[in-house]
């Protein structure tokens, strides 16, 4: 029998696997690299433009026929959440620090943590930076920090993922 160093069918198989599995890794890194480049950035939502005013107007049609139009009164505005309670925020930040893997839909069920996710997923700085005022997390600044020294553009997760790995995440930031 021969030896397997001198068997040219040895080394040609073992070519071609080497050669597979460097195709292989290329194109990983290239899935990596371009794979989110068409996706879009989620818009966010659209505040009405005149606050209500064209939903108070009677119909067209009663303007045109009618002499005088009465307007109703004002209601008075009710007074404006200004951002989530200290539970909330308490249940915001122990999610944070006791996952690993942020899912998207469990987060958005915390009020502290609505948009949190989406601002995460697409490396938004300022967004990021404005939760962890709130939260004052140590997961949230180790985050910041990265993003100050190495801004990042694109998406972390796939389309249809709803998953961010934090350790990973914050290993693609250094």
């Amino acid at each position: 029998m021969t030896e397997p160093h001198n068997n040219p069918s040895f080394w040609k198989h073992l070519l071609s696997v080497a050669g597979l599995g460097v195709a292989i890794l290329i194109g990983f890194v290239l899935g990596l690299q371009f794979g989110d480049r068409g996706r879009e950035k989620p818009e966010p939502p659209v505040a009405p433009v005149f606050g209500g005013l064209i939903d108070s107007l009677p119909p067209a049609d009663s303007l045109a026929v009618a002499d005088t139009v009465s307007v109703a009164p004002e209601k008075p505005e009710s007074p404006k959440k200004t951002g989530p309670s200290k539970t909330e925020i308490a249940q915001g930040v122990e999610y944070l620090a006791t996952h690993n893997r942020w899912n998207r839909d469990e987060m958005e069920q915390i009020p502290a943590l609505q948009g949190l996710w989406d601002a995460v997923n697409v490396y938004s700085l300022d967004e990021i930076r404005a939760y962890n005022e709130t939260l004052g997390s140590t997961p949230l600044t180790t985050i910041v920090e990265g993003l100050e020294k190495k801004p990042k553009q694109g998406y972390y997760a796939a389309k249809y993922d709803h998953v961010i790995t934090l350790s990973t995440y914050v290993k693609r930031l250094r």
